[in-house]
């Protein structure tokens, strides 16, 4: 059997145990992109989950509007990004939040979120076990360890929790060679060929401070101290152009 075949059978597979699809969106992603239109034409609704670190950015606004105006069965719901808590906790281009710190008994006490938690919050919300991603074995070793995992125990790419990887064995250039055929929103790049989703960056502030001004200003109003990077790169860029 084929990859796409493989991948269409698990997601039917599950398709057989619920008419709607959860489905964690990166709005901009060439993965999220080629598994939102799969989810679209198999389920009778779908909810997307996009994890934002800065709501509202004006680049990211186009994904969102697609998904929902290009399919008539697509929701995008919008919560904010487990990666934030990291930030905020150890203070990353922004002032640390003194409440990480506090005793786990103090009611004013924030913890920092892991991506399990977001998955049980999802599944709390919608009532429903299956959720879908888009990893792949090729983004990174401990990724590829983990599904290899599933796999093995499970017999799918699939967790025992309910989340659920149909391109686990895909590769990048067959991810966008299907979003080419089916001519689907073309992926967003924040530099050098990658799309990736939006974190804090010389490329994508570099990016946004060209073509996104609104969004660098809203990025900097949370980070501060994420200048910085932008500062370094233009002195030293200005320094080896003077030799």
């Amino acid at each position: 059997m084929g990859k796409y075949a493989e991948t269409v059978n698990l997601i039917r597979s599950v398709r057989k145990e619920s008419d709607t699809a959860v489905c964690f969106y990166s709005a901009g992603g060439k993965d999220s992109i080629a598994l939102l239109d799969m989810l679209a034409g198999e389920f009778e609704h779908v909810i997307c989950y996009y994890m934002y670190l800065i709501p509202n950015l004006d680049h990211i606004q186009p994904y969102i509007r697609w998904a929902e105006t290009h399919y008539d069965n697509v929701e995008v719901r919008q919560i904010q990004h487990f990666q934030m808590d990291y930030f905020k906790k150890l203070g990353l281009f922004c002032d640390a939040d003194p409440r990480y710190k506090l005793p786990k008994k103090d009611p004013r006490a924030l913890r920092v979120r892991k991506i399990g938690d977001i998955e049980e919050w999802v599944r709390e919300q919608t009532g429903f076990r299956y959720a879908f991603s888009g990893m792949k074995s090729i983004d990174g070793y401990m990724k590829r360890m983990r599904l290899l995992t599933f796999k093995k125990r499970n017999g799918a790419y699939m967790s025992e929790k309910g989340m659920v990887y149909p391109f686990a064995e895909w590769t990048n250039r067959e991810v966008l060679q299907y979003i080419k055929a089916r001519n689907l929103i073309k992926p967003f790049y924040y530099g050098e060929g990658v799309s990736q989703g939006f974190s804090i960056t010389l490329d994508v502030l570099s990016l946004l401070k060209a073509y996104y001004p609104n969004d660098y200003v809203r990025t900097l109003k949370e980070f501060p101290y994420a200048e910085t990077l932008i500062f370094d790169y233009e002195r030293n860029l200005e320094l080896s152009q003077r030799k």
